[in-house]
């Protein structure tokens, strides 16, 4: 009987600890994107809430007000995002030209991935501390 609370307390603990550290990932990203302390995002997402984005990143809810957007889907992205930053959240959001970069869940893992070119096109500069995730 105290094992069903205990595994249910483990499993809920760890989904939280997860989404806390994505959330500090984007947040550390769209940072590093922008440089601005203070970034709009647009959640373009088939999910109501990807979390909470502490530390000045603001979700807005149309996406030409916003300077990033932030993609669960790439499927029917509004043309008000057309030339925006588009960040991934899955790997196969990558295959799309305009993603310029994603962050997801590999194997229990996170992993950031950017391609150069998209970079460029962006005049996006990341600090050097982000040049293993970026690839040719």
């Amino acid at each position: 009987m105290i094992k069903l609370p205990l595994i249910l307390f483990l499993i809920t603990t760890v989904y939280a600890s997860d989404e806390k550290k994505a959330s500090g990932i984007f947040n550390m990203i769209v940072k590093n994107i922008t440089k601005k302390a203070n970034t709009s995002i647009y959640m373009h997402t088939d999910v109501k809430s990807l979390g909470t984005y502490p530390g000045g990143l603001k979700i807005v809810d149309n996406c030409s007000k916003a300077e990033v957007v932030i993609l669960s889907t790439v499927k029917e992205i509004p043309k008000s995002c057309k030339g925006k930053i588009l960040f991934g959240t899955r790997y196969a959001h990558l295959a799309n030209l305009n993603v310029t970069g994603a962050f997801f869940w590999q194997k229990g893992r996170p992993n950031i991935l950017f391609y150069q070119k998209r970079l460029d096109k962006h005049n996006i500069k990341l600090d050097s501390s982000f040049n293993k995730y970026i690839e040719n």
